[in-house]
């Protein structure tokens, strides 16, 4: 299992949607760290949110946060 295994696996079994990087960048589970930039020291584990004007969804703490294209 490799740490992108164990990260999916722990955010599953803890009821997140995915990651955020406050101002930068957000993944869902099934496509975590799309362009391998899983930053172990900012993302941290947050819940799908609702779309915005610009963004089909997004993720952060609570369902509000980063937006993601």
């Amino acid at each position: 299992m490799n740490v992108k295994e164990i990260v999916q696996k722990y955010l599953k079994e803890n009821g997140f949607d995915g990651l955020f990087n406050s101002g930068e960048c957000a993944c869902k589970i099934d496509d975590l760290a799309p362009c391998d930039c899983l930053n172990i020291n900012d993302c941290e584990s947050g819940y799908l949110g609702p779309p915005d004007e610009e963004y089909e969804w997004t993720i952060g703490i609570q369902g509000g946060g980063i937006r993601h294209e």
